[in-house]
């Protein structure tokens, strides 16, 4: 008799993989907030570089006064910083306010696109986004409206995904939608109106037990795939034969601690000029 369970296991890794055979631009903003929405519940399942992002972020960052997370996702605990008086989480997805309202119903929640922040001018102290902005088609733009939202002299802490990012893929022959550049990214910080206090590009590595765990934290922070390389696409996974090759594959990469998933995180601490 056939393993049912093994073969369900098996078609639910192949979906997840070919569910990231998507490039970011061609993405509408409803469609990415529907995809984050029925994430959800699980999100923190999948969610090992965005946490250990968080830590780095945060051990640098004194937050204070009424706090903007930006792409805050099922919500982060800042119950450790007590000059804060208020916290603000915004989300594009629907399914992860509700998910942070559970877990944080102080938390006031907002839906809406760090593009077009739905917020006063200087109404803010302290912004936090992390591993959220690499999803914004015009990265200059949201970083302008960082500038319009924070209160002069407020405190600006970001860690985005940038290029170099996702490197061992390649040799699963998968090639990776570009993530903005670093130095891209810093430009939009015009000596108007920022002070940059830190910059800093770090890798961050993770390792999985399982390819399936692998794919879908990609999806997590904003990262496509597509089969294929130079340009030249190949078909979807399309069964058993396909993912098995994909899973051989990944399985000669494997470390001691697992399959590795190397990041490159641009950290960014600054202040609003007044």
């Amino acid at each position: 008799m056939p393993n049912v369970q093994a073969k369900d296991r098996m078609t639910e890794a192949s979906q997840a993989s070919n569910a990231t055979l998507h490039d970011k631009a061609n993405m509408s903003a409803d469609k990415i907030a529907r995809q984050f929405s029925l994430a959800a519940r699980h999100y923190q399942e999948h969610d090992k570089v965005q946490r250990l992002s968080a830590q780095r972020l945060r051990a640098k960052m004194v937050a204070v006064g009424r706090l903007l997370d930006i792409g805050c996702g099922p919500g982060t605990d800042f119950s450790g910083s007590p000059g804060l008086n208020e916290v603000l989480g915004l989300d594009i997805a629907p399914g992860m306010l509700s998910q942070m309202r559970a877990s944080f119903p102080a938390y006031q929640a907002l839906c809406g696109d760090a593009q077009a922040l739905p917020l006063a001018n200087a109404s803010i102290d302290t912004l936090y986004s992390n591993l959220a902005l690499q999803w914004c088609r015009d990265i200059k733009a949201a970083i302008g409206e960082l500038a319009r939202v924070l209160k002069p002299g407020g405190q600006c802490h970001l860690a985005i995904v940038v290029d170099g990012s996702l490197s061992e893929l390649d040799a699963l022959g998968l090639r990776v939608n570009a993530f903005e550049q670093a130095q891209t990214v810093i430009g939009g910080f015009s000596d108007t109106h920022w002070q940059i206090e830190h910059q800093s590009v770090e890798p961050l590595r993770v390792h999985f037990d399982s390819l399936k765990t692998l794919l879908y934290s990609i999806k997590g922070v904003g990262a496509s795939t597509a089969m294929g390389s130079d340009g030249k696409s190949l078909p979807r996974l399309r069964g058993r034969q396909d993912w098995l090759a994909l899973c051989e594959r990944a399985e000669a990469q494997r470390q001691p601690e697992g399959l590795a998933l190397t990041y490159q995180i641009l950290f960014i601490h600054a202040s609003r000029r007044g």
